[in-house]
């Protein structure tokens, strides 16, 4: 468990799915929020981990960690902060407990991808030490902040 004075960060339960279901579709457009279905799979089955950051009973973030089997690198699949609680540093304290989490379990790097338009998420990604390692065209089925395309970017543990 993280602590930022009234505010904590913990793995996720499936008593949270509902909370991190109401945060997607806060945050995303329906065609690209998780269904209940893929949260309770990337909660309890996935090879992952699912932090949530709440203050009192409200979720205010959640980051979802991915590790690929075989391999020392941890990505992170989804990272999203409730649009009325962000500017407040909780994405970058989510980033900072998913790579605690990740160097626990003997990964030495984190990735990710990142539409290219969306300038907050790559400058916060950017702050916490990750740099742009390459453009992948057509990776999203639908346009994310203007495009389809994303740049992957990767930070050493």
């Amino acid at each position: 468990m993280f602590m930022n004075t009234a505010s904590i960060i913990r793995e996720a339960t499936e008593n949270d799915i509902a909370g991190i279901i109401e945060l997607e579709n806060k945050c995303f457009p329906s065609e690209h929020a998780y269904s209940g279905k893929q949260v309770k799979y990337l909660i309890k089955k996935a090879n992952s981990c699912c932090l949530v950051e709440e203050d009192g009973e409200i979720i205010r973030g959640v980051i979802i960690i991915l590790f690929k089997r075989g391999t020392k690198v941890a990505g992170i699949e989804t990272l999203h902060v409730d649009p009325i609680f962000q500017k407040k540093g909780i994405a970058r304290r989510l980033i900072q407990a998913s790579e605690t989490e990740a160097k626990k379990r003997c990964m030495d790097q984190m990735r990710l991808e990142v539409s290219i338009g969306n300038n907050r998420a790559i400058r916060i990604y950017e702050q916490s030490g990750y740099v742009i390692s390459g453009l992948l065209k057509d990776y999203y089925k639908f346009n994310h902040y203007g495009s389809r395309d994303v740049y992957r970017m990767k930070k050493k543990l």
